[in-house]
């Protein structure tokens, strides 16, 4: 679905509610109360839901949906923030005092917590592209929201006396009202939620903090859940038990409050979503050493920030972000974007080749002439598709870019055949990239023998190849049949183009050529010529995003129960190749990472570094996943003190270190 512009704060405080309100706050009908916890339980269970009708939704002519636009509740009900644009600030796990206090909350509020009713089997989501919570103006929830806005997009709206009739006006999304104990707070009308009764549909559900004795007149086709208190533990798994990440296994045993018999409803994660780390073995303390590593190489101005994320058995149980998009201005968040480089060859690239092979579409062991005719008389024409996979070509290297690179070919303004962006106020010669493809058919170096080099060129010829097959971009192909699926908006091609320039994390400094500062536009340059999206590089993502597609590598193939992948295509392209070391499409730790394997990790583990200093891996035999990304080369990719410090090994042996150190919490 299209997204919709972000909200500004500014303009909401400027605006004033108009007649339009005024005229609908006439319209608002008191909600009917129905049933008592005062009576028998099962009575109070058979009155607690209401069966009135909710009010039919109103059409908008353009001049009433622009009066509704110009009212800061009017923008919140109608607009729905891309989440995947917005900052997601904090880290993972939640910041704690104690963690064996928190561990022993978390645990016993998640037994407590019950789906009482859940009657339009709406939950868990699926396939929803965003959802509404309304909240009490008192008590905005903080980390629900954070957590909600990694699952889609979220129109958080604190409750209004207009709104139950503003909604009659709003999209038909999912609502989720929460819902607090009047002795939780007593600042506002404790019985707020009731006038939204006949406003919502059976697409509604009530997240209830405290005994839901003090329930009544709910509507019958909502949906309930209860749990004991509102805290940032049960925030967090609540939000992620809506979209199928957190199981909810309603054991009315652990209750102190009597419930009918019978009642309470199970959900089954179908996901990975957040876990305490202490909850899968891992002690957390044991990060320190991590934190002090990369701390340590922003001290020395090896990088100016980073983000680290480690998924454990499908779930994140550290996430961080480190120091600033650049050396002391704009602190990094978790959703900011980096350049992963040379990433891209098995984040984009190497997974369409997959997607080929399992449809029939691709042989490996075909010639690259096969299926790209005007290499037909070339030594480039006559490597396999196995062979550009592991690098074992003996090709230059570099593209193929002398005499590309040069003020002719780019312009200040947008005109005429200068349509490509490739830097802030900056276009490109539309005819550049095929005057880069049409350089292969020139002098390119090459070995006697075919032997193990890494080329760019590899896999440049494997995007060509994949969209000759596709008979449409690779970026399309990846988008529709790999990242659209696995829900990964913040992993793109061309981030510029969408996302504000403040989630997008900066790389080198080029004023002669890209105009300056690179902020979401590709650094290197055979991609940007190529116009953004190249088979070696040209990817952007978060350590998020990044780590969630690898794990479907893990989990051979699938994900939330759906094959994105085949088993035999996932165990063939990361397994070690006939030709070298590498696997087909991606690096592995055996190629030189003793340090990571004797901390212990696999040395079958598999991943892909970038030279602007990322990297990610995926060990299936520990079922972990570790990112880190960096922005090592600003302002000056000569900067070597990223790799001197040996940061990334560091960093991830590190890591496996704090596995299995950790006595768990029942």
């Amino acid at each position: 679905t299209p997204r919709a512009p972000r909200c500004k704060p500014q303009e909401l405080m400027k605006s004033n509610l108009t007649l339009v309100f005024t005229a609908a706050l006439l319209l608002t009908t008191q909600p009917v109360f129905a049933g008592s916890w005062a009576e028998e339980i099962i009575e109070w269970f058979t009155d607690l839901f209401t069966s009135d009708p909710p009010v039919e939704k109103r059409s908008l002519t353009p001049a009433q949906l622009d009066s509704l636009r110009a009212t800061p509740l009017g923008l919140q009900v109608v607009e729905i923030p891309d989440a995947d644009t917005l900052a997601i600030n904090g880290s993972w796990p939640l910041e704690s005092l104690t963690v064996a206090t928190d561990l022993e909350r978390h645990n016993r509020l998640l037994r407590e917590t019950i789906v009482l009713t859940n009657p339009s089997g709406i939950l868990p989501f699926e396939d929803v592209p965003a959802v509404r919570v309304i909240y009490r103006q008192d008590q905005k929830p903080r980390y629900f929201l954070q957590v909600l806005g990694r699952f889609t997009d979220v129109q958080a709206i604190p409750f209004d006396e207009v709104l139950p009739e503003a909604l009659r006006f709003a999209v038909d999304i999912p609502t989720i009202i929460l819902v607090d104990d009047p002795a939780n707070g007593a600042r506002f009308n404790a019985d707020w939620y009731t006038k939204l009764f006949d406003r919502t549909t059976d697409k509604s559900i009530c997240l209830h903090f405290g005994d839901p004795a003090v329930l009544t007149g709910l509507p019958k086709d909502w949906t309930l859940i209860n749990s004991p208190l509102r805290s940032k533990e049960s925030e967090a798994f609540l939000a992620q038990a809506l979209f199928g990440a957190q199981t909810l296994d309603g054991r009315l045993e652990s209750y102190t409050t009597a419930f009918p018999v019978g009642t309470g409803y199970r959900l089954d994660a179908t996901r990975g979503g957040f876990r305490m780390p202490e909850l899968l073995g891992i002690d957390r303390t044991k990060f320190d050493y991590v934190d002090y590593q990369i701390n340590r190489g922003i001290r020395y101005r090896a990088m100016p920030g980073a983000q680290l994320l480690v998924m454990k058995d499908g779930h994140v149980v550290y996430e961080k972000a480190y120091g600033h998009h650049t050396y002391r201005q704009q602190a990094v968040t978790p959703g900011d974007l980096y350049d992963v480089a040379s990433i891209t060859k098995a984040a984009a690239t190497s997974l369409a080749v997959m997607k080929l092979y399992d449809a029939g579409k691709i042989d490996l062991e075909a010639q690259v002439r096969d299926y790209l005719p005007e290499f037909k008389r070339r030594q480039i024409g006559r490597y396999r598709i196995e062979q550009l996979l592991t690098h074992h070509t003996g090709l230059q290297p570099e593209l193929p870019l002398y005499g590309l690179i040069g003020k002719q070919f780019v312009s200040d303004t947008e005109h005429d055949d200068f349509s490509l962006p490739i830097g802030q106020e900056r276009w490109l010669d539309e005819r550049v990239p095929e005057m880069v493809r049409k350089a292969l058919r020139g002098k390119i170096a090459f070995t006697r023998r075919a032997v193990y080099k890494y080329s760019d060129i590899n896999y440049y010829l494997l995007q060509l190849i994949t969209e000759a097959i596709a008979e449409e971009p690779m970026e399309e192909l990846l988008e529709r049949e790999v990242y659209a699926p696995l829900g990964l908006g913040k992993l793109t091609f061309r981030p510029a183009e969408r996302f504000p320039k403040e989630r997008l994390v900066p790389t080198v400094r080029d004023p002669w050529m890209r105009g300056g500062l690179l902020r979401g536009y590709v650094h290197d340059e055979g991609a940007a010529l190529l116009g953004g999206v190249a088979g070696h590089a040209g990817l952007f993502s978060n350590a998020y995003d990044l780590a969630r597609l690898f794990q479907v590598l893990n989990d051979g193939g699938t994900y939330a129960g759906e094959e994105i992948f085949s088993l035999e295509t996932i165990a063939l392209f990361t397994s070690r190749s006939r030709y070298n070391y590498r696997a087909l499409g991606f690096d592995r730790l055996a190629g030189g990472w003793s340090n990571v394997v004797s901390a212990g990790a696999s040395s079958n583990t598999i991943g892909h570094l970038g030279f602007s200093g990322t990297s990610v891996w995926a060990d299936p035999e520990n079922d972990l996943v570790f990112v880190l990304l960096t922005n090592r080369v600003h302002p000056n990719p000569t900067n070597e003190k990223f790799m001197k410090m040996r940061i990334r090994g560091r960093v991830h042996a590190g890591v496996y270190r704090a596995l299995n150190t950790w006595e768990m919490v029942n």
